[in-house]
Parts: C-alpha cells; sequence; structure tokens
C-alpha cells in the first residue's frame, strides 16, 4: 500500500492535470475482460436513445390512456358484432349452396319427366278465343255481337 501511495505522491501532479481536464473525446482504458460487456452496454444504449421518442410520446399520452382504452373496447365490440354477423352470413351461404344442389340435382329428372308427358300424351291445342266488336254500316258498334276465332 506504502508503494502505491508514494506512486500517487510523485504523479499527484500529473493526475491533477488530468482530473482537471474534460474526459471528453479520450479513449478511457477499458481491461480487455470487460470489453465484450461494454460493447452490449454500447448496443442497449444506442437502441434506447433510438427509442426515446417513442418513449417521452408513450409517457405524454399516459393521460389519454382511459380515452383510448374506452374507443379499443368499442371497437372490439364492433369487431365482435361484425364476426357474428359474418358467422350467420356464411352459415347462410352454405344453406343456400345445400338448396341450390338440390334443386339442380331435381332439374334433370323433372325436364325428362316433361320429356315423357310430352311423348306419349297428346294434350290437344288450346282453342284461341277473343271479343271482336262488330261495326255496322252506320259505324255503331254492339257490344253484344261477339265472334270467336
Amino acid at each position: 500500500m506504502n508503494n502505491h501511495l508514494e506512486a500517487v505522491l510523485k504523479e499527484k501532479r500529473s493526475l491533477r492535470q488530468r482530473l482537471l481536464k474534460p474526459m471528453c473525446q479520450e479513449n478511457l482504458p477499458i481491461e480487455a475482460i470487460y470489453h465484450r460487456y461494454m460493447v452490449h452496454l454500447l448496443e442497449l444504449a444506442v437502441t434506447f436513445i433510438e427509442k426515446l421518442e417513442t418513449h417521452i410520446e408513450t409517457i405524454r399520452n399516459i393521460p389519454h390512456l382511459d380515452a383510448n382504452l374506452k374507443k379499443m373496447s368499442k371497437a372490439l365490440a364492433k369487431m365482435d358484432i361484425l364476426v357474428t354477423e359474418t358467422e350467420e352470413l356464411a352459415e347462410n351461404i352454405l344453406k343456400w349452396r345445400e338448396q341450390q344442389k338440390e334443386v339442380s340435382s331435381c332439374i334433370p329428372k323433372i325436364l325428362a319427366e316433361e320429356n315423357y308427358l310430352h311423348k306419349h300424351i297428346i294434350t290437344p291445342p288450346m282453342p284461341c278465343t277473343s271479343k271482336v266488336y262488330v261495326h255496322t254500316i252506320n259505324g255503331s258498334s254492339d257490344p253484344c255481337v261477339h265472334h270467336t276465332f
């Protein structure tokens, strides 16, 4: 310990001058075993500085947190309603598809039955009737006179 104190007293003047000088832009000697920790510390410092503005903005928004939470709750409720409506719509679409498949499968049967009826059962043509008013020579019309065509 005495040797160390004697060395300090010998270099007292240079030590005092070094302590009075600012340490900026000077290399600080760090033992090699601590270099990896310093690299990690510098990475953390750089990351913190990069995100500093975001952190400050977060702190500024804390008073508005309740209003933002209410907005988020309302938005979540709307999303739940939309999800429910979408599920109902999907179910209706699936039901409609099943109905369309049933109808599609029945159409060929119906057409086959109609063709069978037209080929094997002869239906007489429907008579075409219409009412015609006959004009007499003097131009008057008599609604009581009808002709069937």
